[in-house]
């Protein structure tokens, strides 16, 4: 018996680290960009404001400004409900994969978790899908300005043509500059919301222009706002493509214990006893558990280096 499970626990780890290896081509120049990387951002960040932590907003703010940041029209009830769905399909799974309750408990508690998490991966890469659209967003402003005189006649016009992620906030912004409203004032709740660095700057900008610099064609203000966003917004790009293939390889390896479970249960029948047993079920939940916490872990070190671009204004 005991042999059996040495053998078990032997072939898990050996396919493991095999995948490891096949996944992770360049283990050593990406370790070195990513290093670098996160010291340059632990650098930049020490000097500013504490960072916009989505699950800092989650807590503080609540549900329905996550679901918002995250572009998911949904209710926080809504929300929950589809997360107690698929904690129920991970139970059943588990209970398939392991033939235990331990683990299945274990995995429907893991998946709701993980939904959480995956909640807050979505905000930011729709926080970068946000801040591609500020960049057009200032084009067509730029155009709005050469039909009309006024800020609010060129937010109007940009509102109707713009991308649609940032639609609904440039009109919003538009009525309250129609009703009289000041420019930070108008900008106000949305750079609160949406907690984006170039919406911030481009209330700053505007804002400036109205008071002092209505002298100057807005066109000639707005050319080097977009470009110093779209520079941003490409950085971001380019960085989220590098870290790319780390996520890729946190996410097979995270997934992978089940597989090789299924897989030696299928294969060996004879094994199915060893991991339904109390012993075969703990190191189960220990080997899923290693497992995302690896994953966990290497999406915070990804965080952090993101945070070099999520400063927030002033």
């Amino acid at each position: 018996m005991l042999t059996n499970i040495l053998l078990a626990v032997s072939a898990g780890f050996g396919c493991f680290f095999i995948v490891i290896s096949l996944r992770y081509q360049a283990p050593k120049r990406d370790l070195k960009r990513l290093t670098a990387l996160r010291k340059t951002t632990e650098e930049r960040v020490a000097e500013e404001e504490p960072e916009d932590s989505f699950y800092r907003n989650l807590r503080y703010r609540g549900l329905n400004v996550a679901l918002a940041q995250a572009d998911l029209e949904v209710t926080p009830a809504g929300f929950i409900r589809v997360g107690i769905l698929i904690s129920l399909i991970a139970f059943a799974l588990g209970v398939v994969i392991s033939g235990g309750l331990l683990v299945a408990l274990f995995m429907a508690c893991g998946s709701f978790f993980l939904y959480y998490f995956w909640l807050g991966l979505r905000r930011d890469a729709k926080k970068l899908e946000y801040e591609e659209a500020i960049a057009d967003t200032c084009d067509r402003i730029s155009a709005g300005a050469q039909l009309t005189p006024t800020l609010q006649g060129a937010i109007s016009h940009a509102a109707e043509t713009c991308p649609e992620i940032i639609k609904d906030d440039l009109m919003l912004i538009s009525n309250q500059l129609s009703q009289g409203a000041g420019v930070e004032a108008a900008f106000e709740d949305i750079v609160e919301r949406r907690q984006s660095y170039s919406l911030g700057l481009m209330a700053q900008t505007l804002k400036i222009w109205s008071v002092r610099g209505t002298t100057l064609p807005l066109q000639e203000v707005i050319q080097p706002l977009k470009q110093a966003i779209r520079d941003m917004a490409d950085t971001g790009r380019r960085m989220d493509a590098e870290l790319t293939q780390s996520r890729l390889t946190a996410s097979i390896v995270t997934i992978s214990p089940p597989i090789f479970v299924l897989f030696f249960r299928t294969a060996i029948p004879a094994t199915d006893p060893i991991y339904a047993s109390a012993t075969g079920q703990m190191i189960q939940i220990f080997s899923y558990a290693l497992s995302a916490t690896g994953f966990i872990l290497t999406m915070r070190i990804i965080r952090n280096v993101r945070k070099v671009l999520e400063i927030q204004p002033d």
